[in-house]
């Protein structure tokens, strides 16, 4: 019907609150020591009347580490920990946190990504006929990727619908190309790092043209130019690459969320993500209101996660966040995560796990599916302009063995 189509073709509803009477399904009430039962939304009784009562708060915050992913200082350490893991998984335990590893990873990659091309369009100038300020383009066009989607789900779903198989299989795709992703990252770096040795700019610099008039040494300089972006467009070419691998999975597995017996929780998560995203961008900002918030000290982890959740239940969001940066000093690479993953992450884990706590067949979209067609576009009109500048330069007849490091040469395709 007309509003499911709405809900697939943008799940990110702007909203400053948690839903009320949201039709996404049904959702649970958040339980806490000592405080009345508050449902986040009026139209559903709490857990006990749906007949899914909660266990003992102290066993929940063990319920939540016993199924959290091993957590590391680097982004692409924790995924390749957890490739591994899921590689052996069989009740899907693992499996559950795939989306959430790989987006940290993911948003780790494109601020590396974002600062090479940067450095490269720097370095390039206005020379090839302003080739650099094209790649930046492209690169604001990948990076708008940069909300990567994630899929909340239960691992008695992914079972009962065969899920588990393919995300082993996809899992290891993602591997295959992020190494290549990593091995073409270093070659573009490299190459960067000899042309600046050997060719270095200058304040005052003329522009690199790649004319037949130019001197010898001109030259050199431009088809060192010329391979460095080439390198840049593989590397950019890739990053597509891994990013559709990415989003084919996540279609694979949503699309289970039309079985009408499953619960889709993509709305109320949605709305959340907005406001915790709000929060978050506040907390780094706002000093004042940062200041002003006051984070008890917390025994376990157990009586930090209930505090965590009573934040959410009543809408104090900033409070939230702020919870969460403390107890990731407090136990560092834990429950909580790293301070290299993103807060909003964590606290949808956290929401999700508790609202889904003892009940099966739930599924959430969190982020907006990706129209990726543009960007190919994009990237193979890039490629070229690349193409054509290359065979015109070696037309000149340059002898390209002066180039630097041109053993690792890669002009082709």
């Amino acid at each position: 019907d007309e509003d499911t189509q709405a809900q697939d073709d943008d799940l990110s509803i702007r909203s400053n609150e948690l839903p009320q009477g949201s039709d996404c399904g049904e959702s649970f009430t958040l339980e806490m020591p000592g405080q009345p039962l508050e449902p986040l939304r009026d139209d559903v009784d709490d857990l006990e009347d749906l007949g899914f009562p909660p266990p003992p708060s102290p066993f929940f915050s063990a319920i939540l580490a016993a199924f959290q992913p091993a957590v590391y200082d680097d982004a692409e350490e924790t995924w390749r920990c957890h490739v591994n893991q899921l590689i052996t998984d069989s009740d899907g335990s693992c499996a559950v946190y795939t989306f959430q590893v790989f987006s940290s990873l993911f948003q780790n990659i494109q601020g590396k990504f974002c600062t090479l091309t940067t450095d490269v369009a720097t370095y390039l100038g206005e020379g090839l006929r302003g080739i650099g300020s094209r790649f930046l383009k492209s690169s604001q066009m990948l990076t708008s990727c940069s909300d990567c989607p994630t899929i909340f789900i239960d691992a008695e779903t992914i079972m009962s619908y065969g899920l588990l198989e393919k995300m082993k299989f996809s899992a290891l795709e993602l591997q295959e190309y992020l190494d290549t992703y990593n091995s073409r990252e270093e070659a573009a770096v490299s190459w960067l790092k000899n042309c600046k040795d050997t060719f270095p700019r200058c304040p005052g610099d003329s522009v690199v043209t790649c004319q037949p008039g130019d001197s010898e040494e001109k030259q050199m300089e431009s088809l060192a130019q010329l391979e460095l972006c080439q390198r840049l467009y593989k590397l950019h070419f890739q990053l597509l690459l891994l990013f559709q691998s990415y989003c084919s999975l996540i279609c694979q597995v949503h699309a289970i969320s039309s079985v009408p017996e499953l619960l889709n929780m993509s709305r109320e998560l949605n709305d959340l993500r907005i406001s915790l995203q709000t929060a978050e961008t506040a907390v780094a900002t706002d000093l004042d209101q940062l200041a002003a918030i006051v984070v008890p000290s917390f025994p376990n982890t157990e009586a930090a996660v209930q505090a965590i959740l009573e934040c959410l239940r009543n809408h104090e969001f900033t409070k939230a966040v702020r919870y969460i940066q403390e107890c990731r000093i407090q136990w560092p690479n834990g429950l909580f995560g790293s301070s290299a993953e993103s807060e909003v992450q964590t606290l949808l884990n956290v929401y999700f796990r508790h609202q889904t706590l003892g009940q099966t067949g739930t599924i959430a979209l969190v982020g907006s599916r990706q129209d990726l067609s543009l960007i190919c576009s994009k990237l193979l009109e890039l490629n070229g302009e690349i193409r054509d500048m290359i065979r015109r330069a070696q037309g000149y007849r340059v002898v390209t063995t002066y180039l630097p490091d041109s053993s690792a040469s890669g002009t082709s395709l």
